[in-house]
């Protein structure tokens, strides 16, 4: 079994005396909690778990002392050894509080999400130490692999903006997480929309160029309107990017009667997003123009 203690401070005119309203501890509390159950899920899976406890408070500000008890799944014990060294290896207590807690050199989570300040980083390096830097524009904050993890799993975000949100409250100005031989983690509320988390960036799952027969519902000639077609199916709209085709329409050299079509290179891109799919259809290449109008065979 490992061990990690770690000291929760609020502080602010509503604890001065040391005591704290139950509706404003009980939250954060469970949040804190639920924070770092959910991060032993994302780093250590199902070979480890991990129990939350609080000891008795102390005056001053308001402080709670927080102990985390790790203990190994059935089985994974034989494992450790060999696991603790690698980068998919367990990380005991300790080392999940700092990938969570930690403050100034190798940052954890909360100081990682202070310093990026709701922002996406410019880039990110991994250094020979196996640590990696994060940059926002000329500046740059060491971390642990596993924390830039942490920051990209939603599930995690959702609880480090809940242990924030206790800075919401009137009256509690500033927490504080104190380690013993660490440097304490100081968080504001001024840094609480730092824990806000954006939008995820769409993922491209597929990007294709097919041959295509569109017939044309409606078309645009202002710049960057969409033209409306049809397979024969539903309507759609797309792009034209055939730079030569566009530039015979400028100059008059096609028209355009109902229900003409284009046989075309259509690229399609499905992207996944918060929301579900979505699909941008493009016409790259116009092969040839064709009008509606049948003409008869007589034999």
């Amino acid at each position: 079994m490992s061990e990690a203690r770690l000291t929760f401070v609020f502080d602010g005119p509503a604890v001065q005396n040391g005591t704290i309203d139950v509706q404003a501890l009980a939250p954060a509390l469970l949040a804190l909690g639920d924070l770092i159950q959910t991060a032993n899920a994302e780093i250590n899976g199902e070979k480890a778990q991990i129990s939350v406890r609080v000891n008795a408070t102390a005056q001053g500000s308001f402080e709670v002392d927080i102990q985390l008890f790790q203990s190994l799944a059935q089985g994974a014990q034989a494992l450790w050894d060999t696991l603790a060294d690698s980068k998919e290896g367990l990380s005991a207590a300790n080392d999940l509080a700092d990938l969570l807690f930690r403050a100034g050199q190798i940052a954890g989570l909360l100081y990682l999400l202070v310093f990026l300040r709701g922002k996406r980083p410019d880039k990110r390096e991994e250094r020979p130490d196996g640590s990696v830097s994060v940059h926002i524009g000329d500046t740059y904050i060491i971390t642990n692999p596993k924390t830039v993890r942490l920051a990209e799993s939603q599930a995690v975000r959702e609880r480090a903006r809940r242990v924030a949100s206790a800075l919401e409250r009137e009256g509690i100005e500033k927490l504080s997480i104190k380690r013993t031989g660490q440097e304490t983690l100081n968080i504001t509320k001024q840094d609480v929309p730092a824990f806000d988390i954006p939008e995820p960036e769409d993922e491209e799952i597929q990007d294709i160029i097919r041959r295509a027969n569109l017939q044309i519902v409606s078309l645009s000639f202002k710049e960057d309107n969409k033209w409306r077609v049809t397979e024969g199916a539903e309507v759609f709209s797309v792009d034209i990017q055939d730079a030569g085709f566009l530039g015979q329409i400028a100059r008059d050299e096609v028209a355009f009667a109902k229900n003409d079509y284009l046989i075309c290179e259509l690229r399609e891109r499905q992207f996944m997003t918060a929301k579900g799919l979505r699909k941008e259809q493009t016409i790259v290449r116009v092969v040839e123009h064709k009008s509606a109008m049948r003409q008869l065979r007589l034999l």
